[in-house]
């Protein structure tokens, strides 16, 4: 009968002559990276990209200017036209739809529990088209106390 020995995990490997063998740096390396929890990981990815796009942002007074009397900006209107004037109205008639199916569910439970559900799908994407239509406005007003704007051919209203 043949004895298993767990192997410990947390050792670097070694080759069988590694005191006659320069040391691997990579492997280390790669093993400390494995250590690293992935928030931690995830968390620096995030820190990073924020202070590069931050970085640029703010070396300017007023971001978008580039963007003005060009196909951008047209652009820009017109996505937010649309949110508006096709989001708002679809969301209304679902979350409306949601309600009367409650209403009409009765005594079912199963059918009650549908048109909840229902019911908060569609004022979660309510909230998420009404969110979209104010964030720029938000973040421009964050962005003036930090010394930066959006220039006014890209605010969408």
């Amino acid at each position: 009968m043949q004895t298993v020995t767990p192997m410990n995990t947390n050792s670097p490997r070694k080759s069988p002559d590694a005191s006659t063998e320069c040391p691997d740096l990579l492997a280390g390396f790669r093993q400390a990276c494995w250590r690293v929890a992935p928030a931690a990981t995830s968390l620096a990815v995030w820190l990073a990209f924020i202070a590069l796009a931050s970085g640029s942002a703010a070396a300017q007074s007023n971001v978008g200017d580039v963007y003005c009397g060009t196909g951008v900006e047209t652009g820009i209107g017109i996505v937010f036209g649309a949110v508006a004037g096709l989001g708002l109205p679809a969301t209304g008639f679902y979350v409306g739809r949601a309600g009367l199916s409650y209403m009409r569910a009765g005594g079912n439970p199963e059918k009650k529990n549908q048109a909840k559900e229902r019911l908060v799908m569609s004022g979660i994407g309510f909230g998420i088209i009404v969110l979209a239509l104010i964030s720029p406005e938000l973040i421009d007003k964050v962005g003036s106390q930090m010394g930066f704007g959006f220039s006014d051919c890209v605010k969408p209203f």
